[in-house]
């Protein structure tokens, strides 16, 4: 294996003492990277993604499965595993870095004439930082590389790499450098070994019984350039981008039956936890064919009948039950609170009568709950819509700094208003406004964007008869969340199962457009299993016939993915 000195920035991130917090294909390094915390869940390894000589963006590091990673022809080094290289430090390492040089993507492409060499070097290198101190650190490795540069641009340092003699680098013209580049010694010990790798791509059996109706990959990929809150060159997904999604399940509804889209909520629900609403059972029979997320919607009333009061013993039980048996699955289990941005008819921080400070102590509530099952994923509210999205985003931001002071690390959900919509996220204001929502050290990280998406005429899920396959809405939303180094999840989606419907294949090529670009949408939950049946024009709810359950027509075309 090789690495490309572009990277040097963050070789830090191997060292030991890592506290494991991203998930199997969250981003690991790069923008927005603050040291030692963002490392990969356990059984999970922070992997570079890159071919040799190429420049390095934050999106070349992902946390990826074993199985993926001997999978991948294009794995550079792994941050955990450290397989070609050891690294010692000069003196004891802070417990947590911050202001760690940031890797862009690059402005140009650095042109190369004759690939890099490789060598065997012993190489000692200070990086000098003017935001924040970083320890000396020797390290011992087989490196691609004949010279770097470095350069400043406020409080930012890029890192880039010449691969030979008739190379070039250029940045912007507002680029001051600085300080020197680094002092590099390099003392050759050997000559360079030859290494012969074979990686096994292991065998996938797809489960469902219907065939997912492909659709022309030359249209999953076409970019389009998108005039955004500051302007967005045309970008691609990275060659690892369709391999699989993060997150992929269903959501399993009933515990919000009986809300209104004013955000009142009035008994009986229904929640899936009987024999003819099987809730349990439906998961396990997800997870047995790929699945490994699930949606669990619940009436805010429900779980604190009065406003800022405490959960209701009985209710909260029962619906803790029922994320009990998400959990115990080893599925993503995500908290939605299904009431619209409102308390009976008032919206949340914009009304006089239903402040912030009840919606903050509710998440404050779930979050300690849940603070040691990192697999529960916070989903801060369902389809907020007309409402002031400046307003909305401060509340957003009150709620994320106080859950982070209970549950540092867990994924939390960021909603849009106009119901959360993937065709006005950007039009709305929403991506602007939520983009500058941050946790307490000024990092994003696992901050996922919360979006909606439907398939019938009006955009609402209220007709089964599907007449697009949507990927004018997420080609455009692709190209600001690639720009922008963001990431979102589509936690509604779906159509009707009847043949006239039109919904299979519609539906199976908008998810394979999104698994296309999976590098920005990380994952899905179709809209609805549970406690609905055949009635329900969206239905998702697998039959039990005896076991084994049946998917419905669209369930089995087109939401089961690698």
């Amino acid at each position: 294996m090789k690495f490309a000195l572009s990277s040097l920035a963050v070789l830090g991130a191997a060292l030991a003492q890592v506290t494991a917090q991203v998930p199997v294909g969250g981003q690991c390094g790069g923008k927005g990277w603050d040291g030692f915390s963002q490392l990969c869940a356990e059984g999970s390894y922070c992997a570079l993604i890159t071919d040799d000589c190429e420049l390095v963006s934050s999106n070349n590091f992902q946390c990826l499965s074993a199985d993926t990673i001997q999978s991948k022809a294009s794995i550079s080094f792994i941050l955990t595993t450290l397989p070609t290289f050891t690294l010692k430090p000069a003196s004891p390492l802070p417990t947590r870095i911050t202001g760690i040089p940031t890797i862009y993507p690059p402005w140009t492409t650095i042109p190369t004439t004759t690939p890099c060499p490789t060598v065997t070097s012993t190489v000692s290198v200070k990086v000098p930082v003017t935001v924040t101190l970083v320890q000396p650190t020797t390290f011992t490795t087989t490196a691609t590389v004949t010279s770097v540069s470095v350069v400043t641009r406020t409080t930012e340092i890029i890192y880039t790499q010449s691969c030979s003699s008739t190379s070039t680098t250029k940045t912007t013209p507002t680029t001051t450098p600085t300080q020197s580049p680094p002092t590099t010694t390099t003392t050759p010990t050997q000559s360079p070994p030859t290494t012969t790798t074979t990686r096994t791509i292991p065998t996938t059996t797809t489960v469902p019984t219907t065939t997912k109706t492909p659709i022309d990959t030359t249209t999953t990929k076409t970019p389009t350039t998108t005039t955004t809150d500051r302007p967005c060159e045309t970008n691609y997904p990275p060659d690892w981008a369709g391999k699989n999604f993060t997150y992929k399940g269903v959501n399993i509804a009933g515990f919000e039956w009986g809300c209104l889209i004013d955000g009142s909520c009035t008994y009986p629900n229904s929640p899936p936890l009987t024999s003819t609403a099987d809730g349990p059972g439906q998961m396990k029979w997800f997870v047995s064919n790929g699945m490994n997320t699930f949606r669990l919607p619940i009436g805010w009333q429900y779980a604190t009948p009065s406003l800022g009061g405490a959960f209701d013993p009985s209710e909260w039980a029962q619906y803790d039950k029922l994320v009990q048996n998400c959990l115990a699955v080893n599925a993503y289990c995500i908290i939605d609170i299904h009431n619209y941005a409102r308390w009976n008819g008032q919206v949340i921080g914009q009304s006089s009568g239903v402040p912030d400070a009840p919606f903050i102590k509710l998440w404050q509530m779930i979050a300690s709950y849940y603070v040691q099952q990192p697999r529960v994923i916070f989903g801060l509210m369902n389809e907020p819509y007309k409402l002031n999205i400046g307003v909305w985003a401060q509340t957003l931001q009150k709620v994320v700094t106080a859950i982070r002071a209970i549950a540092p690390r867990h994924v939390i959900l960021l909603p849009g208003i106009e119901w959360a919509h993937a065709d006005t996220f950007i039009s709305s204001g929403s991506a602007a406004a939520l983009d500058a929502i941050s946790n307490p050290d000024g990092s994003k990280t696992n901050l996922i964007f919360d979006i909606h998406q439907w398939l019938d005429k009006a955009n609402n899920g209220t007709d089964p008869n599907c007449v697009t396959d949507n990927i004018p809405v997420f080609e455009p939303l692709a190209q600001w969340l690639r720009c922008h180094n963001r990431t979102a999840f589509l936690s509604a989606t779906g159509g009707g199962n009847e043949d006239g419907t039109n919904c299979n294949p519609l539906l199976c090529q908008q998810m394979q457009f999104l698994l296309a670009n999976s590098d920005v949408f990380v994952g899905y939950t179709g809209w609805a299993a549970g406690s609905y049946d055949t009635s329900y024009i969206l239905d998702e709810t697998p039959t039990w016939y005896g076991y084994p359950w049946v998917d419905t027509p669209l369930v089995a075309s087109c939401l089961y993915w690698p």
